[in-house]
This record gives C-alpha cells, structure tokens and sequence, in this order.
C-alpha cells in the first residue's frame, strides 16, 4: 500500500534534514513530502537536498492548512496511507511507523500518537509541557472524551496516521488553527475508528515554540469554544 509521510515545517531549518533522514530510515517505503508553511529561513531549501518533495505555501497559514495541504496532496496522489509528525525533531519516526503498521493491518482509520497513555515509556529526556499547556491539554481531552463518549489522553499530538477514508473527511473540512484536537473529535462523531498508541515525544533541541502563555491562554479559550460548536454539528456519515 504506498504510503505518503508529510512534516508540515515552519523555520525549522535547523531539525528538518534529521527529520527526514529518519523517515526514511524508518519507513523506507513511504514517500517523504515537506509542507513548507511560508517559512522565512531555509527549510524548503534543505528538505529538497535531503530529498523530499516540497510544498510551499505563499505565507504562513498555521499547522491546521499545512496538515490538511498533506491530506489532499495524499487523497489526490492515491496514496493508500499517510501519515504525519512535527519538523522539529521532538517525534521519533520510530513511534511513526509503528501508527503506520496499525492503518495497514486495517485495526483502525486513524491513529493517534499519544504521549500520556503509557507514562512508564518516558525517559529522561522527553518532553515535558507547562503547566499552562497541561492545563489546556487536560480540559481538551475531557472535552472530546466525554463528547465522543470514548476516552482520549493526547488529542494535540501531532503525530497521526491515516487510512483512505479520512483523508477524504479531512481534505473536504479542516479547522486551520485547531487542526490536532478538533479532527479527533470530528472523525469520532463522522463514525471513524481512532485509536492511540503510547509513543515518547522529545524535548525540542533547537528554535523555540511560537505558543508564549499568553497565546496559550487564547489557544485554548478558541479551542474549547470550538469543541463545544463542533458537539452540535451534524454527523454526516453512519456511525459503524
């Protein structure tokens, strides 16, 4: 089944080549796609020497376009799978290709990478994330698990694999600012199978986070609000 694994990088010059390189060490098979999210440095420029394909968005749009800019690129090229992680390095391909193994023994139509449902894997060196982050984390993950009625423990991770049919449901609908969390939610209550798998997340070793606390502190007043409009949109699709 081909396979697409897209990183969606903004100026991550810095991460993005040892990035890739592990892709490919990691799943030899898939087809490797940087979405270039109207990056200033350059990224583009060194994932194209590392061997991917680029896709350059005119100017920064946020991780919810460059994701669903992977998704349509995936639907449109026929690709069976895709799969996606971050450009700054905290995601071990790895942990990628094990979310890739369950799309394709077909055990679900989107997997999650969660850094919270087996806390006996961290290691000395894993992400660790603010007490306002946590705090934002925690109120999303009782949101969307009492909403879908199935419990979640990371819903803004970032790495997720994919099957055919929510690529579709994607590429037709997705929130450009609260890509992680909204789509769980969405792709419960449209009938899909989403699962998690325990996975390590490193600690970011080069540039910073565009999230201060103060635009945290937004970010999650936004994101509730959306969870809860999204509660009463209606399931257009049968649930299995």
């Amino acid at each position: 089944m081909r396979t697409l694994v897209f990183i969606p990088a903004w100026n991550e010059e810095s991460s993005i080549t040892g990035v890739i390189e592990g892709v490919r060490a990691e799943l030899p098979g898939a087809e490797v796609l940087v979405v270039d999210d109207g990056s200033t440095d350059a990224t583009a420029e060194r994932a194209r020497a590392a061997g991917a394909r680029v896709a350059s968005l005119p100017f920064n749009q946020g991780v919810g376009s460059a994701q669903q800019t992977g998704y349509i690129y995936a639907l449109r090229g026929g690709y069976g799978i895709c799969a996606h992680l971050d450009g700054d390095g905290q995601h071990l391909p790895a942990e990628l290709a094990r979310l890739v193994g369950e799309i394709e023994a077909g055990r679900a139509d989107m997997v999650v990478g969660s850094r919270y449902r087996d806390r006996s894997l961290a290691e000395d060196d894993d992400y660790r994330a603010s007490v306002s982050r946590r705090t934002g984390q925690h109120l999303f993950r009782l949101i969307v698990s009492l909403s879908t009625r199935q419990r979640f423990t990371d819903t803004t991770s970032g790495m997720r694999a994919v099957n055919r049919e929510a690529m579709t449901l994607f590429s037709e609908r997705y929130s450009p600012e609260f890509a992680e969390v909204e789509s769980v939610q969405r792709a419960v209550l449209q009938g899909l199978v989403v699962e998690e798998l325990p996975v390590r997340m490193l600690s970011r070793a080069e540039g910073r986070s565009f999230l201060t606390p103060i635009r945290s502190a937004f970010y999650i007043f936004k994101t509730l609000v959306v969870l809860l409009v999204g509660q009463f949109r209606p399931r257009v699709r049968e649930q299995r």
